[in-house]
């Protein structure tokens, strides 16, 4: 059976990126690497899928330590309702062995590694969260 929430092209379902297919919610985790802006420096981490995120959130301190450079500070509603001004940059992610530019929050130290929306619309993937899992999405223009 076809994903419930996706738009139907002809005979197809498309699947569209950073979306989580089958209607349903969740998170899960999923490995992913930071790296410095010339690649020669990493860290490894471990990241929730979270397509409720509309960025991804990386603690601060990491990308510092990575001299990822902040280029905007914008408000941000947390999940307490608060608003905040965050730090915004652009770090390059290895995410199921491809490694592409992405926009990233500077998150506060405790804060959950997040994959967000943004992402994973960027590397083409789609949220399957009933099998844990990233799935190639249908890339549009």
């Amino acid at each position: 059976m076809p994903p419930t929430n996706q738009p139907q092209t002809g005979d197809s379902w498309l699947i569209l990126p950073g979306s989580a297919i089958g209607g349903q919610t969740g998170t899960f985790t999923m490995p992913i690497t930071v790296y410095n802006p010339d690649r020669t420096e990493r860290h490894h981490l471990e990241g929730v899928v979270d397509t409720s995120a509309l960025h991804s959130v990386i603690p601060a301190p990491i990308l510092e330590s990575l001299d990822i450079p902040e280029y905007a500070q914008q408000p941000y509603r947390l999940d307490d309702g608060t608003v905040t001004p965050v730090s915004l940059g652009s770090a390059q992610i290895e995410l199921q062995g491809r490694i592409i530019p992405v926009p990233v929050l500077f998150g506060p130290e405790e804060r959950t590694i997040l994959i967000g929306a943004t992402t994973l619309s960027i590397f083409g993937y789609a949220a399957d969260p009933g099998n844990q899992r990233l799935i190639p999405a249908t890339l549009t223009i």
